[in-house]
């Protein structure tokens, strides 16, 4: 298409707002899933550092071996 008509039907076509859905949603899910095992596995560390701290280093192994 020449002319000014076609700059502007490429413009739209080319345009980051004219994705698909799973293009866009996609690296915000992997964001988020990743975000969520990370602060499960602080949770984790955090349990553990408790249980030191009270000396019950059964209940340390337990947590360490068992990931939520």
């Amino acid at each position: 298409m020449p002319g000014a008509f076609g700059k502007f039907v490429d413009s739209i076509l080319t345009s980051k707002y004219n994705k698909p859905f799973p293009v866009t949603l996609i690296p915000s899910a992997i964001g988020y899933y990743l975000g969520m095992k990370q602060g499960e596995r602080q949770a984790q560390v955090l349990n553990e550092i408790r249980a030191l701290g009270k000396g019950d280093i059964k209940a340390v192994e337990h947590i360490a071996d068992h990931p939520s």
